[in-house]
Parts: structure tokens; C-alpha cells; sequence
């Protein structure tokens, strides 16, 4: 157990540490880079899992009966039981259904092994099923592989932010013009703008909630500081949904806040400290010039963001409504209703910023342009899903088989073609994960992953990493897609998660 536990901690600090800031010194197939990484990382950490396991059943079905005087035997029990909570069993369906869909799948290679270049098959999800067992039974919960983790972020947020001030530290950007599409769509050690809001809505999660509930002072105002940057930069890098993200996750805090005044008035904090590092932000950007105005994409709303003169004020009545809530804590019956108005009327607030987002997102012809060809993309999606026959509506085309299926079946014409820089692109998934699921796992797996999501939010209510990587991870999910920078990371929080649960429910490990 002490060994499993130390190689738990490795593979963590593997995730998410080392996986996000591995490059091999270029952007060019950063993504398969990283795979190659994750891959090698999970096929060594559970292999050396499952042969320790298959060493210690062997050894209790050895031990099992030993001779005792006069030739009777007495039985010895395994020392823990199997036990297998909500959370397991959706898992294991979710993996039960990816294996069927792979071995019922017309593209076998595909199915196992994924698309080029992308490499989401059955494979990939059954590390990812892997990555949650092997955590949620040996991590021991000491902290040490998170608090590098949240070193490791600290150093991408900060990469990121140097990038949207026109400065490489790393030299990744060397060789990009600055008018060229890398210059101002790759960001930071994790690639394009896209990615790195799929890997900001899992690991922001863990310094956000430490901001809010943890009880030492240096680790709280360290991961403030994470905290606040990455929402900045979340703001600002281009993507339309990391603005989303931003207000999903302070609305997500505000609900935990209301029965819980200093998380209401932290929560007030992220907002108030985000505001005025945007501010900032705004002055150096004026100081540096053309370099730094060209290095926030103008495809979005993220320029006009980046320079906007509000932040100030937005700061500056944050700081005054957190003032007000300190003087406000513990003082009897009013004051506790006056702050659950306040609290009402920045949730009211919240959710008009997230109108204001979605109602910009959803510009332009759904079935036609809108979002880069998604509103297109998902209609053609859904129709090759009804295609089907019963049971591939069942358990899919095979995982990650959407380009292979969807380009067989869709009539030309059908699926939205890109112009520029993207035309001839395939599109290898539905840009929407649901969707995608849905054409390539079918509706077995789909229900599994939609299990996983509904029992965890119910589940992890209480362990406020996990619920807010998945209501950040869903976030991102619905015009997004799985990539080995996010998804491990979600499994792995889940573990973390179920490990948690189950030690405060006093639960047996499974050492299997």
C-alpha cells in the first residue's frame, strides 16, 4: 500500500505537472508530443498497478488456508473487501461500453487506437477508467503532488500571460510571424486557446476551491494568486468560451458561498483581485505597444475585453463589497439576511454576464457559420447518428471513429467546410462532446458518461475540486471535445475525489 500510494503521488505529479509544461521545444505536433507523454506515463504507472494487484491476489489465494496443529486449517478473509460505489459502477459501465463499441466498430484500427493525430480510442479511455481506479483506491491524501501541480499552473498562467503581452520567454513562438495565426491563437506550454480552456476548467479548480475553503494561510493566498491569474488570462486569450468559464466558476463559488459567508466573501475576492490584474494588464499592454495588442486574437471578444476601461470600476466596487462583508460576518439576523441579498443580486448579476456571453457566442445562422461551423457540424452530427441502425445507435460508430463514420454517411455538402487557413480541415470530432459520444460510443455510452457527471456533482458536492472541475469540465464539454490535456486530468480529479469520499465514510480500499 505505501508503494502503490508513492507511485499514486508520481502519476499525479506526472499529469499534472509534467504533462502540462512538456513541449520537446516546439509547437509543431504539440499534441502528439504530449500524448506520447501521457501514454507512456499511464501504460508504465498502471501496468506496475495491475502486476502488484495480480502479485497480491495470488499471494492471499496462496495464504488463503495455512495448517495449523493436528492438520486443521483455518480460513483467512482477504484483509479489505471489494466495494463499489455509484461513482465505480458508472465508471466501469463507462468502460464496459467503449470496449463493446470498439469490438462491434467497422474501423477496428481507429476504434482501439484513435483517430490520426488525435488518439482517443478505446485505448485512451480505458487509461482514463485506469487513472480513476488507480487513484480513488491508493492516493493517501497528502498534498505534496497537488501543491506542485499548482506550481506547475502557476508557471503555464504565467508563460501565458508573458504571450498575451507579445513576449516568449520559451522561444516557442520563434520563427511566427506576427500577423501568423500561432502568434496569437498558441498560448502558454499548452497549444491553442482551445486546449488551454480545456485544461483551465480542470486544473483551476483546485486552487480556486483551496482559496476558498483551506485553513493555511500561505497555501490560501498562493493559490489566490493562481487563482486570479487564471481567470484573467482565461478572459483574455481569445477563446470565446474561457469568458464563459470565468462566470460559470464564479457563479459555481457564489452557490457555495450562500450558506457559508467566508466563501461568499472569498468568492467576492477572486472577482475584485481578477477585475483589477485586467486593469493592469490593460496599462502594460498600452506600453508595450503593437507587439502586445496583436497577441490577443481579434476573432473573439477578447481584445475589446483586454482593453476595456471597466475593470477599474469593477475592482474598485468588489473591493468596497468585500470591505462591507468582513463588517458584516457574525453580526446577528440582519446582517445575515442584507448578505444573502447581496449575494442574490451578484448571482443575478453573474448569470446577465452569462446571457451576454451566450447571446454574442450565438451570433449568425445556427445551421449555418456560427461558432467556426459548429451549429452546421452538430445538425449533420445528429443526422448521422439517426442513420444508424439500432445497434449502432446503441453503442456507436466506435470510439473515436466520428471523421471515419460521419464523411461515409453525411451527404456532401451537409458538413460545414472551412475557408483560409482551415480549408480541407476534417473534422475528427463534433466539437461538442456530448454529440460526439453520442455518433461514436452510442447511447449506452453516452448514458454512462452523463452517470459519471450526475453522480459526481451529487457525490463530490461537498469536496469542491471535484465539483467544480466537472461543472468547468462540463463547461467546456458543450462546444468542445476530449484531448489528453483536460481529460486525464478530470479522471484523475475524480479519483481524488472518490478517495476523499470514501475515507471520510470510513470505506474499505480496494488493493486489487
Amino acid at each position: 500500500m505505501e508503494f502503490l500510494s508513492l507511485l499514486c503521488h508520481l502519476f499525479i505529479i506526472g499529469l499534472s505537472a509534467a504533462l502540462p509544461l512538456y513541449t520537446g521545444g516546439t509547437y509543431w505536433k504539440l499534441g502528439d508530443t504530449k500524448y506520447v507523454l501521457f501514454r507512456n506515463l499511464a501504460v508504465f504507472c498502471l501496468g506496475v498497478w495491475l502486476a502488484a494487484g495480480i502479485c497480491e491476489a495470488v499471494r492471499k489465494l496462496v495464504l488463503r488456508r495455512r495448517p495449523l496443529d493436528g492438520g486443521l486449517y483455518e480460513d483467512r478473509k482477504g484483509e479489505a473487501s471489494l466495494s463499489f460505489s455509484t461513482m465505480d459502477i458508472w465508471v466501469l459501465g463507462y468502460g464496459a461500453s467503449v470496449v463493446l463499441s470498439a469490438l462491434l466498430s467497422h474501423y477496428r484500427e481507429t476504434a482501439w487506437l484513435g483517430y490520426s493525430e488525435w488518439y482517443m480510442g478505446a485505448l485512451s479511455q480505458l487509461i482514463f477508467t485506469g487513472i480513476y481506479f488507480f487513484i480513488s483506491r491508493h492516493y493517501d491524501g497528502k498534498q505534496y503532488s497537488l501543491l506542485l501541480g499548482g506550481a506547475a499552473l502557476f508557471v503555464v498562467l504565467g508563460l501565458g500571460i508573458c504571450h498575451r503581452l507579445g513576449a516568449d520567454p520559451t522561444g516557442l513562438l520563434r520563427g511566427y510571424d506576427i500577423r501568423s495565426w500561432e502568434y496569437d491563437h498558441m498560448l502558454s506550454t499548452i497549444g491553442n486557446i482551445n486546449w488551454f480552456c480545456g485544461y483551465c476548467s480542470v486544473a483551476l479548480a483546485f486552487p480556486a476551491a483551496a482559496f476558498l475553503k483551506a485553513e493555511n494561510r500561505w497555501i490560501r493566498w498562493g493559490a489566490y494568486v493562481i487563482s486570479i491569474m487564471g481567470l484573467a488570462l482565461l478572459v483574455i486569450q481569445g477563446s470565446d468560451i474561457g469568458v464563459i468559464l470565468v462566470t460559470v466558476c464564479l457563479f459555481a463559488c457564489m452557490l457555495a458561498g450562500i450558506s457559508d459567508g467566508r466563501v461568499f466573501r472569498r468568492t467576492v475576492a477572486l472577482e475584485t483581485g481578477t477585475a483589477f490584474l485586467l486593469a493592469f494588464y490593460g496599462i502594460l499592454r498600452k506600453q508595450l505597444g503593437a507587439r502586445a495588442w496583436e497577441a490577443v486574437p481579434d476573432d473573439g471578444f477578447a481584445r475589446t475585453l483586454a482593453g476595456w476601461q471597466g475593470w477599474w470600476l469593477l475592482g474598485v466596487l468588489g473591493l468596497g463589497l468585500y470591505v462591507v462583508l468582513g463588517r458584516m460576518l457574525g453580526r446577528g439576523k440582519k446582517e445575515q439576511i442584507l448578505k444573502r441579498i447581496t449575494a442574490g443580486i451578484m448571482i443575478l448579476t453573474v448569470l446577465a454576464g452569462i446571457a451576454g456571453v451566450l447571446l454574442f457566442t450565438l451570433r449568425g445562422s445556427f445551421e449555418g457559420g456560427w461558432g467556426n461551423g459548429r451549429g452546421a457540424l452538430w445538425k449533420a452530427s445528429l443526422q448521422s447518428f439517426w442513420r444508424g441502425d439500432f445497434l449502432q445507435k446503441l453503442f456507436g460508430a466506435g470510439p473515436d471513429c466520428f471523421a471515419e463514420y460521419i464523411y461515409s454517411t453525411v451527404k456532401a455538402g451537409e458538413i460545414p467546410g472551412l475557408s483560409g487557413r482551415w480549408a480541407g480541415t476534417v473534422f475528427a470530432n463534433a466539437h461538442n462532446e456530448w454529440l460526439n459520444h453520442l455518433v461514436n460510443i452510442g447511447l449506452a455510452g453516452t448514458a454512462c458518461y452523463l452517470g459519471i457527471f450526475l453522480t459526481g456533482m451529487k457525490r463530490y458536492r461537498r469536496y469542491l475540486p471535484g465539483f467544480l472541475a466537472l461543472v468547468l469540465y462540463g463547461t467546456v464539454s458543450l462546444t468542445g471535445f476530449q484531448q489528453v490535456l483536460s481529460t486525464p486530468l478530470l479522471f484523475m480529479t475524480l479519483g481524488i475525489a472518490e478517495s476523499s469520499v470514501r475515507e471520510c465514510a470510513d470505506t474499505h480500499r480496494y488493493t486489487g
